[in-house]
């Protein structure tokens, strides 16, 4: 999969290949991948929609992070290493290596899609 950001009738892909987090294993192995890849993102998804945090404490990477609600950006934040934290209310939170959705804003939207096909998968 891959992610798809949409503003405007017009449409990007924002990285290559993004991965489910479901377990700490998966956030460790994502985490390793994003430190060596730019193409990469990892994404939390969740049932609800809800109050969600991020945090880069003891984590040696800046990462951006985004919140959406049903495919649509409701919070974006730039988290540095080590001391990062952020809140923001979503069904997903997707996560990224620094400076990678530095043209993503709150009201866009940020969705997977199959790297064959260009549907959304929500």
């Amino acid at each position: 999969m891959h992610v798809v950001h949409r503003r405007d009738g017009e449409e990007r892909t924002l990285v290559a290949h993004v991965e489910p987090v479901d377990s700490l294993r998966s956030r460790v192995e994502g985490l390793v991948r994003l430190a060596v890849r730019d193409d990469y993102g990892l994404v939390f998804e969740f049932g609800s929609v809800g109050d969600r945090r991020a945090s880069t404490v003891a984590t040696p990477l800046a990462l951006d992070v985004v919140w959406t609600e049903n495919g649509e950006v409701t919070n974006v934040a730039r988290l540095p290493r080590w001391t990062g934290t952020a809140r923001g209310t979503g069904d997903r939170v997707f996560e990224f290596s620094g400076g990678v959705v530095r043209n993503v804003r709150p009201g866009d939207e940020l969705v997977t899609s199959q790297a064959q096909s260009s549907r959304s998968t929500e």
